[in-house]
């Protein structure tokens, strides 16, 4: 009897031991499903709503509430060591809300603001690209009211940049109000803000062929006795930036207008008046362009190279030694090359999804050569040369 009421009694316990288990498991879940429910972060909770409240006021223009609603959102974002908003987005809010004294504290100190980490994770750009056209679509009169408050002439040129970048796009203004600021103002408070938010100039690559035809006009004694004469040109050149570089050669003949008779050439054939021989030149160029718009630029230029006035005479290259050579000599040069555009259009290669920047343009060019020995001296003298050419340009040098 005693058995049996023991084995009963440790049933009982045992059923006694599953239940309070299953309450305590039961109230631990729970606990925790409460915690998990309830617990809410309130600076994530007002940084969510406050950008979507922001979003709301800009978009119906409402500056004055998106002036208070950045101001309370940063307050309790800097309370919490972490940033409500994108730094694009903070300039953007600066800009719309006259606020120019926070425009400049946030170009000044870029790095700085930049490392704040997000109080909550940004996945969407709404707001982003609201501000970004809000501001876009008046940025002439973003700068208008700007230069009505006590700007310094950097705080001033700073802006224009700022604003060109967000209007215009970079382009050849831009790249050029960059490279004077950086040179008007080579220690700014605004450096970092300049080397390493604003884009930097852009590097200019192009590559073109030419072909026309060049005038060669003999000078000095040369001209007593060869006429002028055309040409055929051609060229391959290459644009960095404003720097050209360039190889070219020049192949056509000169006529003589005196006969010049072996007892004066010392040279064992009489070379006839209309006689014509050979002349060639050709060299490496290298020039800076001094103006370059959508239609027309400028490059003084200099050319080292070689050239060649002799006879034709002999047909074996091996025994071109024993032509007759006014000269056959190093050369050195200089002139001014101007180009007119003619034609823009695009490469576009459809398998690669690319598109590559073309022009045609109009070439002439003027110089002045100098061969640096002559095998005949009475003859000696310089050139001077006038070019026509048509030109395919390629690369996104325009």
């Amino acid at each position: 009897m005693t058995s049996k009421c023991d084995m009963i009694l440790k049933k009982c316990r045992l059923v006694l031991n599953v239940f309070l288990l299953f309450i305590v498991l039961n109230t631990a879940n729970a606990q925790i499903e409460n915690e998990i429910i309830l617990f809410v972060d309130s600076t994530e909770l007002l940084v969510n709503n406050g950008r979507r409240m922001l979003l709301q006021y800009a978009q119906s223009k409402d500056y004055n509430r998106v002036a208070e609603i950045y101001s309370f959102l940063n307050l309790r974002a800097n309370a919490k060591n972490c940033a409500a908003f994108h730094y694009n987005e903070k300039l953007y809010i600066s800009i719309l809300t006259n606020n120019w004294n926070d425009f400049f504290t946030k170009a000044e100190h870029f790095s700085e603001l930049t490392r704040i980490p997000f109080c909550i994770s940004i996945s969407d750009q709404i707001l982003h690209n609201t501000l970004y056209w809000e501001v876009r679509n008046e940025v002439a009169q973003h700068f208008e009211n700007a230069l009505n408050t006590n700007l310094t002439p950097e705080d001033e040129e700073l802006l224009e940049l700022y604003l060109h970048i967000i209007g215009y796009q970079q382009n050849e203004i831009y790249d050029k109000k960059l490279k004077d600021f950086k040179k008007k103002y080579p220690q700014s408070r605004y450096s970092d803000f300049v080397n390493n938010y604003l884009p930097a100039p852009l590097f200019s690559f192009g590559m073109a062929f030419s072909f026309g035809a060049t005038q060669i006009i003999p000078t000095g004694n040369l001209s007593n006795f060869f006429v002028s004469s055309t040409a055929f040109y051609a060229s391959m050149d290459f644009y960095f930036n404003d720097f050209l570089l360039g190889i070219q050669v020049n192949v056509g003949s000169l006529e003589l207008k005196t006969p010049l008779l072996s007892q004066s050439t010392g040279y064992g054939h009489d070379f006839l008046k209309n006689d014509r021989l050979s002349y060639i030149d050709g060299g490496f160029l290298g020039g800076y362009t001094l103006l370059k718009n959508n239609w027309l630029q400028f490059t003084p230029f200099v050319l080292l190279g070689g050239t060649t006035l002799e006879s034709s005479l002999y047909k074996d290259p091996n025994d071109s030694k024993l032509e007759f050579k006014i000269f056959n000599s190093f050369v050195v040069g200089a002139g001014l090359r101007t180009e007119i555009n003619v034609l823009n259009f695009s490469m576009n290669d459809r398998f690669y999804r690319t598109s590559l920047p073309s022009r045609i343009n109009l070439r002439f060019d003027a110089g002045y050569n100098i061969p640096v020995k002559y095998n005949y001296t009475p003859a000696k003298g310089n050139v001077i040369y006038a070019r026509t050419a048509l030109v395919w340009w390629f690369g996104n040098t325009f």
